[in-house]
């Protein structure tokens, strides 16, 4: 009696699984093929191969399309190293046309802001060899080599010993250039007229007299 009730439990069991997975692959050969209708169990066992056949053939055209991508990224990777290989191991020469912009656009600023205040000169004439040191030191291949060349450039041109000689040749300079020494009061008018024309020499000779 008891192997009897475990063979109906058995059977009832592989005829619901059966039951279960008819219903799966309705569902699915009905999507693949628009309304679900009744069939006979025949049909839906051909719609469901035909439904294989046809996600098989999906991901084999998906797979291949992954293949190419891959392929492609690998010929790009390539193609950027073999660019990388030609640049210049410190990065691309400063051109002469970059200075003279950069030079520019430092003596507008220093215009505009000695024209505001005209002890900023004073604090341009410490600064301009700094930037001279910063666009010849300035390396730009990469954000690495960019990064990497700013922290060295204030290693070697920022520490108070290299700062020290810089500062005592600009002021000298500056005493050489002006009349601060013998007549400060001139000072800043000879700063002013040295920001607005700053490709001109500034001497106590540039200015006329204030006595």
């Amino acid at each position: 009696e008891h192997r009897r009730v475990c063979h109906i439990n058995a059977e009832q069991k592989r005829r619901c699984n059966i039951k279960n997975g008819f219903d799966t692959l309705h569902g699915a050969a009905a999507s693949s093929h628009g309304k679900a209708s009744d069939v006979s169990k025949a049909a839906m066992l051909h719609r469901g191969a035909e439904y294989i056949r046809q996600l098989r053939q999906e991901r084999q055209q998906q797979q291949e399309e992954m293949d190419q991508l891959k392929q492609n990224i690998e010929t790009l990777n390539a193609a950027i190293s073999g660019c990388q290989a030609l640049l210049p191991a410190n990065g691309a020469p400063v051109s002469r046309q970059r200075n003279n912009r950069m030079r520019e656009m430092f003596d507008e600023w220093v215009r505009v802001r000695t024209l505001q205040n005209w002890k900023f000169w004073i604090f341009s004439i410490l600064i301009q060899p700094l930037l001279e040191s910063y666009s010849t030191a300035l390396s730009a291949a990469t954000y690495e080599d960019l990064w990497q060349s700013v922290l060295n450039w204030v290693d070697q041109y920022c520490s108070l010993i290299a700062l020290r000689p810089v500062v005592f040749n600009s002021l000298r300079n500056l005493s050489k250039t002006t009349d601060i020494i013998a007549n400060p009061s001139r000072l800043p008018a000879e700063a002013t007229q040295a920001a607005c024309n700053p490709d001109r020499t500034t001497t106590p000779n540039n200015l006329p007299s204030t006595t």
